[in-house]
């Protein structure tokens, strides 16, 4: 895990932001605990960094990397049906229609990187100093 992290802080700042936004609008699920909306995206966060961490131990820093959210069409699509039970203009209803836009669009750059993958690209995106990929 220390390592997959040492690379996300090799990537450009932009992307580093945005890896820092996306998980930053998934752990605010913290603050809605006990709901069900919470405990689907605390699960699946932590279920695409253990997806994650699986390819990255054995391919490295590569585009299929995306792989490890697509659980997230799921979850998406599971909370935009409950979008409408939830009270408008909560705090609730706030955040979960932030997290179906920044894990929206992350499952579109997710499914460019991996498209892209299974066209040829398979090389590292980052390799630190010491040559890991």
């Amino acid at each position: 895990m220390a390592l997959f992290v040492k690379h996300i802080l090799r990537m450009p700042l932009p992307w580093k932001l945005w890896v820092a936004a996306l998980f930053l609008t998934n752990m605010g699920g913290v603050f809605f605990l006990p709901g069900k909306e919470a405990w689907v995206v605390l699960g699946g966060l932590f279920l695409g960094a253990l997806q994650q961490n699986v390819i990255f131990d054995r391919l490295g820093f590569v585009r299929l990397l995306g792989l490890g959210h697509f659980h997230w069409f799921a979850m998406l699509t599971w909370l935009l049906l409950r979008l409408d039970s939830i009270p408008g203009e909560t705090y609730l209803h706030h955040w979960v229609v932030s997290v179906i836009i920044t894990c929206g669009l992350s499952l579109v750059i997710d499914t460019v990187d991996v498209v892209r993958y299974l066209l040829g690209e398979r090389g590292a995106t980052i390799v630190l100093e010491d040559g890991s990929a």
